[in-house]
């Protein structure tokens, strides 16, 4: 496997001049869905889909209980989540309170495990395919087109 990125054109705001750059995005490859990690999970621990879905939602259950009381919560080699706060500055001490904190959020600090996975995959130039459907019928062979560049009719 590896990671796929394509080059993208960037204005960058912050100075000026509004300077143009190159930047390399990551295009996502998919998502998996919770039920078919779970079926997977089930086949490399030999449990049901079922078990490890009840033991996913006690997991949650029991972090959202933890973060909830202000503990970090360590999960092996996966990584820690902790709870974590934004809040804006003040000049004075007596100024600083609750009032202050404008963000709640959890920050995840990634294991080894983790680590080292984000270290060893390989990284390749995503191309996306041609696509170009505008070049006449009689350019294919899809067995049906005329020879004034028309398409085959799909319900034939």
């Amino acid at each position: 496997m590896a990671l796929k990125y394509v080059v993208t054109k960037q204005v960058f705001g912050f100075d000026e001049s509004k300077t143009e750059k190159y930047v390399a995005r990551q295009v996502a490859s998919g998502q998996v869905s919770f039920r078919k990690l779970c079926t997977q999970v089930g086949q490399i621990c030999g449990a049901h889909r079922g078990t490890v879905q009840l033991v996913i939602a006690g997991l949650i259950d029991a972090l959202i209980n933890n973060l909830d009381d202000g503990k970090s919560v360590q999960l092996g080699e996966f990584g820690t989540f902790r709870p974590g706060i934004r809040a804006k500055a003040a000049s004075t001490e007596e100024d600083v309170s609750a009032e202050n904190i404008y963000r709640r959020r959890i920050i995840f600090t990634p294991g080894t495990a983790l680590k080292d996975v984000m270290n060893k995959v390989s990284i390749t130039r995503f191309t996306a395919p041609d696509t170009d459907y505008t070049k006449s019928a009689s350019n294919y062979d899809n067995g049906g087109g005329s020879d004034y560049g028309e398409a085959p009719d799909p319900g034939i």
